[in-house]
């Protein structure tokens, strides 16, 4: 229980609480001598560094725990930390190795039934390929990912998937069709900020740009 809310207010963009309650939880885990709950400890702070942008954290801590997760066998446990590992991957620049764990990683998740990691791998290899100017295979991603996104109720990676969806639009020429897409990613944002304690979910590292831009982008700023 410590583990899930520490790394709920991870996501939700509260890193002091959620810093203390990980780290409350892995000391327990520790104590109890619990592999899998050492393993899930360990993920969750390596996503709450992931969240504060702090990438060499991150591998460390995704790093530590995949052996220990091996161990148990816990099968949901292994997939998640792999793809944490892919999101640093990608977040260091290491875009084709990224790419690829990512389609791996999506396609053991549809095998396994985790519908959000699927998507969830779909939107970050839609990231990646928009870093590498790849808008063509983005927009493939981002497809269907937007419609899996808007179907399972996943508001933050609807969000990303429309931003992504925005500047591929952008980047090749289509400013107003993007400026809407902006628009509904600060839509998405700010009613989730709105809800009681995500009120600073738009400071995480990975959606703090992302508001950013699209609030400057949804104006028609040309600049």
């Amino acid at each position: 229980m410590l583990s899930g809310y520490g790394d709920t207010l991870a996501a939700a963009g509260r890193r002091q609480e959620a810093q203390k309650t990980l780290e409350d939880a892995l000391k327990l885990a520790r104590e109890l001598n619990s592999q899998s709950l050492v393993a899930q400890a360990l993920n969750s702070q390596g996503d709450a560094a992931f969240y504060r942008g702090d990438y060499k954290s991150a591998r460390t801590l995704y790093g530590q725990a995949l052996p220990v997760a091996l161990r148990t066998k816990d099968r949901d446990k292994v997939l998640e930390l792999k793809f944490g590992m892919a999101r640093v991957t990608g977040k260091e620049g290491h875009s084709r190795e990224a790419i690829a764990s990512f389609k791996s990683l999506r396609q053991d998740a549809e095998n396994m039934g985790m519908k959000y990691l699927s998507v969830e791998c779909s939107v970050d290899v839609a990231e990646v390929l928009v870093s590498t100017r790849d808008y063509a295979g983005a927009r493939q991603e981002l497809e269907p990912a937007l419609g899996k996104a808007e179907k399972l109720g996943l508001r933050v990676l609807l969000a990303k998937a429309h931003y992504l969806e925005a500047t591929v639009l952008r980047e090749t020429g289509k400013g107003e069709e993007a400026a809407g897409q902006y628009a509904a990613t600060v839509r998405l944002l700010d009613d989730i900020r709105n809800e009681a304690g995500a009120d600073k979910i738009i400071e995480r590292a990975d959606l703090k740009p992302v508001y950013e831009q699209s609030s400057r982008w949804s104006q028609g700023d040309k600049s």
